[in-house]
Order: structure tokens, then sequence, then C-alpha cells
């Protein structure tokens, strides 16, 4: 039986569904931003170092450099002799002292070592000073990190969010999925229960009927098509649809049980059946869902099977599972056939409600019918 997938499988299968396209974008986008954001940590030391030389410029005291300590810049002002004047860190923490301080001034932020750096001259009571404005690229790559864990984790929180608005969505679509089926299924057995009447009533006096035998063939068989059309709405309609007495089922016993029931049917189409010799395979299951799935199989088999041809029957036994094939030539392009369509949905919700595994399989003209199920006994 096909298990109902819980909360968590969903919410997962779900979450998974949109973190993947979402993680690419956000991704894709960090990448393709990468040298945007170098771009404008240059664009910000450049304005901020020329904010700093006109500020300089007026300051009555350049020692005082209170208004310009950071943790991740490094800040110097240098005068014509090469020494520090003031800076926001001690030199002897500073690895490239000698180096920052040697810099010489450009128009634009220069990209030197593991520096991006900003120097520029400023001229105060006749003097001339530097001012070094630099950050590590070590420093740049951690601001980087940083936004690529923001995104990873904006990923993350805008896929929680979709994930729990759509689970709400196909919770709501369920909810009215369930209420139109039910619906459905009474409408389905409304017509079979009033449809059926009229129909047996024909059936019984066609003999009457002033015609000759090709057309009340022709009624009897159309009659009597709408009648298992019937059957199987009513059957699909049962909101019970569920196994109520289990008991040992001898499946070899079943099957020549089918073959004789089709014996009239099989000698009009000429048909021949070929069962593979099998041991007595007992299942344990309800007997008359499990009937109403084989009944389906070899009507169909029997009913779309070409003229003159065989419907062969086989099996194998691995690992206590009987695996059963129903294979016939087809005539017909069966899947387009509504009878057949309706006979599926009911062979695949018994299956499905007796913890059995049915597969279909189309090659060219063969049609297979596969029906996987535990054994409860053999018997050689």
């Amino acid at each position: 039986m096909r298990k109902q997938p819980n909360s968590l499988n969903t919410f997962l299968f779900t979450f998974l569904k949109f973190l993947l396209p979402i993680g690419i974008f956000f991704t894709i986008s960090f990448i393709s931003f990468r040298e945007d954001i170098i771009d404008l940590e240059k664009e910000y030391l450049l304005k901020a170092g020329n904010g700093v030389v006109n500020f300089l410029s007026h300051d009555e005291d350049l020692s005082d450099n209170y208004y310009f300590i950071s943790d991740d810049y490094i800040f110097l002002i240098v005068d014509q002799q090469g020494n520090i004047v003031s800076s926001n860190k001690k030199a002897n923490l500073l690895r490239d002292i000698e180096f920052l301080k040697d810099i010489k001034p450009v128009s634009e932020v220069q990209n030197v070592r593991n520096y991006l750096v900003y120097a520029n001259n400023f001229k105060r009571d006749g003097s001339y000073y530097k001012v070094v404005l630099a950050i590590t690229k070590e420093n740049l790559e951690k601001r980087i990190k940083l936004l690529l864990f923001s995104s990873i984790f904006a990923s993350l929180a805008t896929t929680v969010v979709i994930t729990f608005l759509s689970l709400l969505d196909i919770k709501t679509h369920l909810r009215e999925y369930e209420l139109y089926s039910k619906k459905l299924k009474e409408v389905a057995l409304y017509l079979s229960h009033e449809i059926k009447t009229p129909l047996s009533i024909l059936l019984m006096n066609i003999q009457y009927i002033k015609a000759n035998d090709d057309v009340k063939n022709a009624i009897e068989r159309a009659t009597k098509r709408i009648l298992k059309l019937m059957r199987n709405l009513k059957i699909l309609s049962e909101t019970e649809l569920k196994p109520k007495s289990f008991t040992l089922i001898n499946i070899k016993g079943l099957i020549e049980e089918f073959i004789n029931f089709y014996g009239t049917n099989l000698q009009v189409k000429n048909l021949a059946v070929n069962i593979q010799s099998m041991p007595i395979v007992k299942v344990y299951s309800d007997y008359e869902l499990l009937y109403t799935l084989f009944l389906n199989l070899f009507d169909n088999a029997i009913k779309y099977a070409r003229e003159n041809t065989e419907i062969r029957v086989n099996w194998q036994m691995q690992d206590k599972r009987l695996k059963m094939f129903i294979v016939n030539e087809t005539e017909h392009k069966i899947f387009e056939e509504e009878s057949y369509g309706l006979g599926l949905i009911i062979v695949e919700e018994i299956a499905e409600k007796l913890d059995i595994k049915v597969n279909f399989i189309r090659d060219g003209s063969l049609f297979t019918a596969i029906v996987d199920m535990e054994v409860y006994e053999v018997e050689e």
C-alpha cells in the first residue's frame, strides 16, 4: 500500500525544491557582484580619503584623530621627514608600517600587496603632510564572506517562507479536491443506480424488439458495456473501498476461475490462454477486492486482444513475492479507451488498499500487466 507522505517529508521535499533555484540565484548574484563590492570599497576609500584631507587642512591639532579611528581601516598622518604624526593603530602592531609610510600619493585608490590604499598630500602651516587610509584585503574578504553568509541566510529564510506558503496553498487545494471528489462520487453512485434499472429491463426484453439479429446483437453489446461501466462507477463511488475480510486465496485457482468464466468470450475471438505451470500459491488478502482487481485485468486483456492470438500468463517467485505477467497482443490504442481507463483506476485503487504493486507496460502491440504481491504460502 502506498503510504501518504507525512508533513515532515512534504516540507523537506518542498523546501529542497525551492532552495535549489533560490540558492543558485543568490550564488550567481554573489559571484557577479564580488568585483562590484571591491569597486565600491575603492570608491568609499577615495571619498573618505578626500574628506579626511579637506578636514585636516583646517584641523588645529593633527595628533587628535579620534574622528578617524576604526578597527577595519589603517589611518596614518606622515610628515615630510617620514615620521608618523598620528595613527589610529600602534606602529609596532603594523607589520607593513614602513611600506605604508612610503606609498606615493596618486589620484586614485591603489591595489598594492595585501592592501587597498588611498594616499594624498595636504598642506598646513606651510608644511606638507601625507594621509594614508588603507584596508587589508583580509578584512575586505571578511566583509565579502559576511555578505555571502547573509546571502545564504536570506536564501534559507526566503525558502522557508515560500515553503510554508506553498504547503498552506497545497492543503487548501487538497481540501477543495476532497470535497469535489466526494461530490463526484455521489453523482457517480446516483447515476449507477438510476441508469442500471432501465438498462437491465431493456436487456431482458431485447428479444421482443422487432429488429434483425445484427441490430439486436449490437444493442445487447452496447447495453452490456454501459452496465459494466455503471458497475465500475459504483465501485469507484464506494466510500468504503477497504479490505473487510482477509483470507487465504489460491491464485492459481482464481485464475482458472476467470478462464472458465470468460470461456464464451475467448471462443468468439478465437483466443487461446497460455498459463505457465505454477505451484499452488496462496496470498493473504481480501477476496472480493482481489477478485475485482483480476476481473478488470482479464476483462480488458480479453476485450482488447487481437483475434486469433493468445493471452499469456507467466509468473516469477522472488523473496517470497509472486510477480505475475498478463500479456496480450492488442489491436487498439487501449490507453485511449475510456472503459479501460476506468478499469485501470479501479485496479490501482484496489492495489493500493491491498499492498499490491501493479505496473503496465506497452511495447508496440504487446500490452503487459504486472501484478506483484506478497506470498503467504506455497505448495509444490
